[in-house]
């Protein structure tokens, strides 16, 4: 009898599962998260980023950035990622988890670009990418050290067979800079980032909100296992046929679609998803972590369930 996590671990390694992996239906994969507060609905969150909540229909937002100038940054208090509080919170979740039938995937929270722009603003951030680049490397470097420190903790202390990194690089139609600017002053952070899971045997999955296929090339070549991308602005199909066993995507029902779609929409999606992860490569999701509808979740299950099973089993 083969596991959900058996399953899982089939499709991402690009060899034919039993059905198309879904950790929302079928529980193969649980995420735990670590205790440093990258966000509040008011106050100071762990980074020294001041937070509001304007509206109870949405999330809070930035209000201060604390960063105001290049001789600011090595001064600049980071979190400390050894804090008990930090792992303790990991520690509980992942003493629950069902590891028989599930992968764990390790949340390292907000990546490099979004907690750099947060401390600097978004403005600031750009300016400093062309007048300042040292001291935005710098910074990057910082911030990368305390989340090489995170992850490092949720392996070491959780054991977790995933690390989750999150970061939004893209607008709806392309990057939020160009492929040159990120490889310049993003990439030789992040592939630190994914050695500090790699060396030790674990699956990096990456996510990014936007339209980041030019990309793409260069997250495999610096190890990312599953790519978290949202449908809606990348070209599942092309990416499957362009890098074939290269990379797993995961998600492929949008976020947009499953909150004001059609019931034909979401059948669609699912059922594209379905035919798309046959021989391994997919895990099905929705394209982001929100709450949707009940009897929009149901079609997608439903739909899952007549068009993603592929072999009986054992």
């Amino acid at each position: 009898m083969v596991s959900p996590r058996e399953n899982f671990l089939l499709a991402v390694n690009h060899k034919e599962p039993y059905w198309l992996p879904c950790p929302l239906f079928d529980g193969s994969a649980i995420t735990i998260q670590h205790g440093l507060i990258e966000r509040c609905s008011s106050g100071l969150d762990d980074w020294g980023v001041r937070w509001e909540l304007k509206d109870q229909r949405s999330d809070s937002f930035p209000t201060c950035h604390p960063l105001e100038y290049p001789d600011m940054v090595d001064d600049y208090p980071m979190p400390s990622p050894y804090e008990p509080k930090i792992i303790e919170k990991a520690l509980e979740s992942a003493s629950k988890a069902d590891r028989e039938n599930a992968i764990l995937i390790g949340d390292n929270g907000w990546g490099l670009f979004e907690r750099a722009w947060l401390l600097l603003g978004m403005a600031r951030f750009f300016l400093w990418a062309f007048r300042h680049q040292d001291a935005l490397k710098r910074l990057i470097e910082r911030i990368a050290e305390v989340k090489i420190a995170l992850t490092e903790e949720l392996i070491r202390r959780a054991d977790v067979d995933a690390i989750w990194y999150g970061d939004d690089w893209g607008m709806e139609d392309r990057l939020l800079m160009s492929p040159e600017t990120w490889r310049e002053i993003i990439k030789p952070y992040q592939a630190k980032l994914y050695w500090a899971a790699k060396k030790h045997g674990v699956l990096v999955l990456q996510h990014s909100d936007g339209k980041i296929e030019d990309i793409i090339p260069d997250l495999i070549e610096i190890g990312v296992d599953i790519l978290n991308i949202q449908r809606e602005c990348n070209d599942w199909q092309r990416i499957t046929q362009k890098y074939g066993d290269q990379i797993t995507l995961r998600g492929g029902v949008s976020a947009r679609t499953l909150d004001i779609g059609s019931p034909k929409e979401i059948i669609k999606e699912v059922e594209e998803c379905c035919q798309l992860g046959k021989h391994g490569g997919i895990i099905l999701a929705p394209g982001q972590s929100l709450k949707y509808p009940p009897e929009k979740i149901n079609i997608m299950f439903k739909t899952w369930m007549k068009k993603g099973h592929y072999k009986k089993l054992n």
